[in-house]
């Protein structure tokens, strides 16, 4: 489609004709809005570093951990990354470990079972390891969303945020007493 416009446009279907406009601020509006410096400007300039200028100015290096007070949604941004990456080593290490153990899954669930832990280790166990799982999917539904458009009001930013921080404890909780 970019070759066809390119051929209507330059290649002599459609001719441009110049337009030349004789105005006293013709010449002072037309002038191109980027420009490059020029060379003799350039090397007059001394030559620094974009570390020595900033260690000169004292810019810290990553001014939003810095600079900005920690708010519930750069949290949950955080939590969400983190939570993903956490998931997808955790489940790709399983799957390559029971790949390469000797074994078979139902042998390590017995041997698992057969050390007869408390029903509370059991369960925190349990709780732990759905939390990721569901603050991951209920973080993930907001974020479907805001794709939709809505939800980016200050008040139902917090609102979406603190739901999906008491849905995730609910449901992992619902989850671990199965």
């Amino acid at each position: 489609m970019a070759l066809l416009l390119r051929l209507v446009g330059g290649g002599g279907v459609i001719r441009r004709t110049p337009i030349t406009l004789k105005a006293p601020l013709v010449t002072q509006w037309s002038r191109p809005l980027f420009t490059t410096p020029s060379s003799a400007g350039m090397q007059a300039q001394t030559p620094e570093d974009y570390w020595a200028k900033n260690k000169r100015l004292r810019r810290p290096v990553s001014p939003h951990m810095t600079i900005y007070k920690p708010q519930i949604t750069s949290l949950l941004s955080l939590s969400h990354r983190a939570s993903g990456i956490i998931l997808s080593a955790a489940i790709s290490g399983f799957s390559i470990g029971m790949l390469l153990l000797p074994g078979s899954y139902p042998y390590y669930l017995g041997v698992l079972q057969s050390m007869q832990f408390g029903g509370v280790l059991i369960y925190g166990a349990k709780f732990l390891l759905a939390l990721p799982f569901m603050f991951h999917l209920c973080n993930g539904v907001r974020h479907l969303v805001w794709d939709m458009g809505y939800g980016f009001t200050l008040r139902a930013l917090y609102k979406s945020g603190y739901l999906v921080v008491g849905l995730s404890l609910l449901t992992s909780g619902a989850i671990a007493a199965l």
